[in-house]
């Protein structure tokens, strides 16, 4: 078995589909190991690399959290290689220079795959750390100096007010485009605006955007589980489910699979914070991948959740992408236009872009992505000093050497 049967199914349905590691690339090697000890024979043959198929893991994604977790399984390899950077740097400049680091080793481990696809798969996602405070031409300052780490980088730009202008400005100078912290229609119809607008641009000054790819990244799990979804919904006497935030979640998937239907954009939708839910029974199951599926669909999946899909499969229960469409029971859809959260993330041009960075979800996402920078930062405070210079190795070595 090459990989969990859900993504072999899910290639079976459509090829262009796809299924992405949720985490620095650089930590799949000893996940695999882990799992083989816990699950032995079932998993003896899933690959030892990253993404050596078209049939399996395609890409990856990262976060400044996800960074900071995978510099953190080696923190002497990285304080050697932060001994080693200029004294003149500042703290700061020294967390920038470990994550590019980090980030341009992903793109490494990933490059083969997009080589041989000829750039259709081996994307890695880098995120903009702190972008979504910064402005316009701040954002696309950083985006393309994270684009010159690697030709298979994607960047992801957070779906602020600012953030769709400094995407326009990057798929102008041809750069591929993850659209992060996108929890609404609105938001996905002006990101569709944005890469319309910037490849007009490309064309006037004869910039080739062929080779860029373009994804949203719909944080499914997290748009239902806002407290002030649960507030608004009492407010107005109304008693929100488990499921009714699931249905809210997979309405607004379907919504913006619908948007995307109608476009002239190729741009495909990347789902994450894909959550495990617990019945009364004690059985694990999972809405956003068994309810969604019959779009193209890329789905970015964290070590905890390709477990879940062994787990599942050596239970002799594998789990199953949907068929078809889901069909959204008519009463819930009813209670959940009564909650203008619901509203403002279902309808296109119930959030205006002046909002978007203040949308619960996003303020949430942006507290997480901040606190990964900060620890990133304090490792790299802590790790000043205490190191024997003559007797490490030149940096351009250290990535071979050290970390893979």
């Amino acid at each position: 078995m090459e990989v969990p049967d859900f993504v072999r199914l899910l290639k079976q349905q459509n090829m262009d589909s796809e299924v992405w590691w949720d985490s620095s690339p650089s930590v799949y090697a000893s996940f695999k190991n882990n799992m083989h000890s816990h699950y032995g024979d079932i998993i003896d043959s899933l690959s030892s690399h990253l993404c050596d198929s078209p049939l399996g893991i395609t890409g990856a994604t990262t976060n400044p959290r996800l960074v900071t977790q995978a510099i953190l399984k080696t923190p002497q390899l990285w304080r050697r290689y932060i001994a080693q950077l200029p004294l003149g740097f500042s703290d700061n400049d020294k967390a920038r220079q470990v994550y590019d680091q980090m980030i341009a080793e992903g793109a490494r481990l990933l490059h083969p795959l997009w080589v041989s696809s000829q750039g259709r798969h081996g994307w890695l996602s880098a995120q903009i750390e702190g972008g979504e405070n910064m402005g316009e031409d701040a954002l696309v300052a950083r985006g393309l100096k994270l684009a010159s780490l690697a030709p298979n980088l994607m960047i992801k730009v957070p779906g602020s007010e600012q953030g769709y202008r400094a995407i326009e400005q990057l798929v102008a100078q041809g750069c591929s485009i993850n659209n992060t912290f996108c929890f609404t229609v609105s938001q996905a119809a002006t990101y569709l605006k944005a890469i319309h607008d910037g490849q007009l641009r490309a064309q006037v000054q004869g910039v080739n955007t062929e080779g860029a790819r373009y994804v949203i990244s719909f944080m499914i799990g997290r748009l239902g589980a806002q407290s002030e979804f649960a507030e608004q919904a009492v407010h107005r006497r109304l008693n929100l489910t488990g499921a009714d935030r699931r249905w809210a979640e997979i309405a607004v998937y379907q919504a913006m699979q619908a948007l995307l239907r109608r476009s002239q954009t190729s741009v495909r939708l990347l789902l994450c914070s894909v959550k495990i839910d617990t019945d009364a029974h004690g059985r694990e199951h999972c809405w956003h991948l068994q309810r969604t599926g019959a779009d193209t669909t890329l789905y970015t999946l964290t070590p905890q959740l390709f477990e879940f899909l062994i787990r599942r499969q050596q239970d002799g229960q594998p789990i199953k992408p949907a068929s078809g469409w889901v069909q959204m029971p008519k009463r819930v859809l009813n209670r959940l236009t009564a909650i203008p959260y619901f509203n403002q993330a279902y309808f296109q041009g119930d959030l205006a872009p002046s909002d978007f960075a203040s949308h619960a979800a996003f303020v949430t996402a942006s507290l997480d992505a901040r606190a990964g920078h900060e620890r990133l930062l304090g490792f790299v405070k802590s790790s000043t000093g205490g190191a024997n210079l003559s007797s490490l190795p030149p940096l351009s070595q250290f990535a071979k050497e050290h970390v893979s």
